[in-house]
């Protein structure tokens, strides 16, 4: 079932996202794993969507990211991915060179937490 759920943030303002989720319950965790990392989110309310949404379809708009060829990655995601990677690495070069191996993962486990705030920042101002 598809539930709108309104939501705000002093950057955003009041914003509504539908999502499909088996209850409200489902929905709220939905929303915030998209955008507790915001300063000062807060949930508004939640509602079930029951009448199908209009689309309308424009010729003379702008052609959408696909339509034009770009991907659907954007910076932070390609940041984010790639320190992902490199932490993961480095800790399982730890765990295999174990006791030396110690220093490799805490390097790991910095490098992906850098990684994820800096996407995160990223992702906030638009990359």
């Amino acid at each position: 079932m598809k539930y709108k759920v309104s939501w705000s943030s002093p950057r955003q303002g009041i914003q509504t996202t539908t999502v499909d989720a088996l209850n409200p319950f489902a929905a709220r965790e939905q929303v915030e794993s998209m955008y507790a990392h915001l300063d000062g989110f807060s949930f508004i309310s939640t509602s079930p969507v029951f009448e199908e949404e209009e689309y309308e379809s424009s010729y003379d708009s702008e052609p959408s990211r696909s339509e034009s060829g770009g991907g659907d990655d954007d910076f932070s995601t390609v940041i984010g991915g790639t320190s992902f990677f490199l932490a993961g690495c480095a800790i399982l070069w730890g765990l295999f060179t174990l006791p030396s191996g110690i220093a490799a993962m805490a390097v790991g486990g910095a490098v992906g937490w850098i990684g994820w705030k800096v996407a995160c920042w990223l992702s906030d101002r638009g990359w």
